[in-house]
Parts: structure tokens; C-alpha cells; sequence
């Protein structure tokens, strides 16, 4: 990946009228894996066993994450944590609890520059469904691009809608769908998968 200046570098002044797209994990985020948040979401919603369900499986999504792919990887963690459950259920884990320890997780650099733009936008492998009130209703986000889980009568099935897992080349679609011909000013990301939506933006941390 092309290495770019960090985020501390990135002047916050006169930004209001700008738009910033930033990845979540690792960026947003001081922290890079999603998985604590995916148990917290499986124990809260599901229980103990969906708990262990997960934990059980985690040896495997961590082996496909790092040595086949980011989405792969994911998929694995959706499915352990959200096959069968209520949407109704994860929503309101989702607004109730996890907020609370994504804000205790907030990267205060990264921060400063997403909310000084007026206009403000996340790519997130993560289901949509389980990050939306965080980054709406927390960090005044207008959209939300994330990973959308297929469902069934109100259930999650675990499965992932077209075009797959937000990673990567998807990321970068996402984006072009969403902004056209409209280049954002600011792209912050912190791993080569999202070099592919950093390139769409004028300026990449």
C-alpha cells in the first residue's frame, strides 16, 4: 500500500463545507478487530451459547482473515454471530448497548477530523444493521455504507448480501455509487484493502 501522511496531520480548520469518508476499525477506532464487538452483539442478543457458538469458530475466521482474505474472515464472524437471530433483536443491541463501548474506543484523532466536515461518511465491513445508530446517532454520520446481512421473516440467515463483505474493491463501488462524480475531500483508512476508496478521495490518511 501506498504509504500515506497519518491523520494527526490533517488540518480540522474550515472543513464545513467538505466531505470526509472514513473506515471504522482501525480508523474510527483505535482499535482494528471487530471481534469483541461481534461477541458482545452474540451475548447480548443470543445468549451464552450463541456466545460459544462463536468463540468456537473464531479459530477459524481468524485463519481465514489473514491468510485468504478480509471477507472470508468476516463472513465466517457474521455468520457465527447473527445466523437466526431476530433483526428486531440485533437493533436493539445495537442502540442500547454497543454504543457505550464503541465511544470508549474512539480514535480522538481520526475524530477531530471526521466531525470538523460538514458532510460525513463510513465504509464498514461490518453489518450495517450493527454500526448505523452508533455512527449516526454518536458521531453525526449522513451515511452509513456497511456489509448487508440477508434475511428471512425478520431473521438474519448469517449469509451476506450482494456485492459481499464491504472490503476492498467493494468499498470503492460502494463509494462511486454513492458519490457519483463527486469527489470527496478527505479519506481516512488504515489498511491496504482500503487504498481502492482512498484513491477516489483529494486528500488520504
Amino acid at each position: 500500500m501506498v504509504s500515506f501522511p497519518t491523520v494527526d496531520k490533517c488540518a480540522s480548520i474550515g472543513r464545513e463545507k467538505h466531505s470526509v469518508v472514513a473506515d471504522m476499525d482501525g480508523t474510527l477506532l483505535r482499535g482494528r478487530s471487530s471481534f469483541p464487538y461481534f461477541a458482545l452483539l452474540a451475548f447480548e442478543a443470543g445468549g451464552i451459547f450463541r456466545l460459544l457458538f462463536l468463540l468456537l469458530n473464531s479459530p477459524l475466521a481468524g485463519l481465514l482473515y489473514y491468510f485468504v482474505s478480509e471477507s472470508a474472515g468476516i463472513k465466517v464472524l457474521i455468520f457465527a454471530t447473527c445466523a437466526g437471530m431476530k433483526l428486531s433483536d440485533i437493533e436493539s443491541v445495537a442502540r442500547a448497548v454497543l454504543p457505550k463501548f464503541y465511544s470508549s474506543d474512539l480514535h480522538s484523532e481520526s475524530w477531530r477530523v471526521f466531525s470538523s466536515c460538514g458532510k460525513r461518511c463510513v465504509l464498514t465491513a461490518n453489518p450495517r444493521i450493527m454500526v448505523e445508530a452508533f455512527l449516526k446517532d454518536f458521531l453525526g454520520a449522513d451515511l452509513v455504507l456497511g456489509t448487508e446481512i440477508l434475511t428471512y421473516k425478520g431473521r438474519a440467515t448469517g449469509f451476506v448480501q450482494s456485492p459481499g463483505v464491504l472490503v476492498g474493491k467493494n468499498k470503492a463501488d460502494a463509494l462511486k455509487k454513492a458519490f457519483g462524480k463527486t469527489q470527496p475531500e478527505i479519506g481516512l483508512g488504515d489498511r491496504h484493502t482500503d487504498a481502492p476508496f482512498m484513491a477516489l478521495c483529494k486528500v488520504r490518511r
